[in-house]
């Protein structure tokens, strides 16, 4: 068999491969867990912890202290937090981050390295700070009480815009670099505002361009890991299949349909 449209087969082996590491990265986020240092665990306006997997969701997130081979006391365990109470936020500043293991395993367990070796625990809230947070948001709970499948089923509670799987990441500018605007816009002008994909030019539709990030790192800012495309051929990238849900995606196929006519 020959192949003679390698851009094809490129976008064929890319997505499979986003597909398999999107997958891998929630299989460890609903059950041990996955590694962080906070940095990529950010808080909502009223203060409760989320996180942007390689999907595109977003995840409420517990995060919890996991290496305990040092305590002195094995069964002085820690408590797991869900909102950026004191807590986490003097961690963030002792630079002690790395600590941290975040999930959303919804059965109370979390995965803890003894000194004897790895195992699941039970463990509480942090108390007098993210409960007393989560009481003023959601219904009364007790430490004995809270029940974590009930907290992480609740959507994020008022953020502006409302957040929800079905939303563009680019919906939470807190998940992006500071500088992200001018970022995107040196690529756009770098390709003369071309889509790269179908090669539509969009200088006289510039709001109908954007800069995709391809492995879906939205940290990665990196040139070769950022493509600038029209809004139709964006929303036919793995996981953006609901850009074709607004309004700007029909407006833009009726531009090209009166351009092709």
């Amino acid at each position: 068999m020959r192949i003679t449209d390698f851009s094809e087969l490129w976008r064929a082996v890319n997505k499979v491969k986003i597909d398999i590491i999107a997958k891998t990265e929630i299989t460890l986020f609903e059950n041990e867990g996955l590694d962080t240092d906070l940095s990529d665990v950010y808080t909502s306006p009223e203060g409760e912890l989320f996180t942007v997997l390689k999907d595109g969701s977003i995840r409420k997130t517990i995060v919890h202290i996991c290496d305990i081979s040092n305590y002195k006391t094995e069964w002085l365990l820690p408590k797991f937090h869900i909102f950026e109470c004191t807590t986490l936020t003097t961690m963030r500043g002792a630079n002690k981050g790395h600590r941290y293991k975040k999930a959303s395993r919804d059965d109370g367990q979390f995965w803890m390295i003894h000194a004897s070796g790895g195992r699941y625990e039970y463990l509480n809230i942090c108390k007098n700070n993210c409960l007393t947070q989560h009481n003023s948001l959601y219904d009364h709970q007790t430490v004995a009480s809270f029940n974590v499948k009930s907290y992480l089923d609740k959507p994020i509670q008022h953020t502006q815009p409302y957040i929800t799987n079905e939303l563009d990441m680019a919906t939470i500018p807190s998940s992006y670099a500071d500088n992200w605007s001018s970022i995107s816009k040196e690529r756009k002008q770098y390709y003369k505002w071309i889509c790269q994909e179908c090669f539509y030019d969009l200088n006289d539709y510039k709001k109908y361009l954007h800069t995709h990030h391809i492995n879906s790192d939205v940290t990665n800012n990196k040139h070769e890991n950022l493509k600038v495309l029209c809004i139709k051929c964006h929303a036919e990238e793995f996981q953006h299949e609901h850009i074709k849900e607004k309004p700007e995606y029909k407006q833009f196929l009726q531009i090209k349909e009166n351009h092709a006519s």
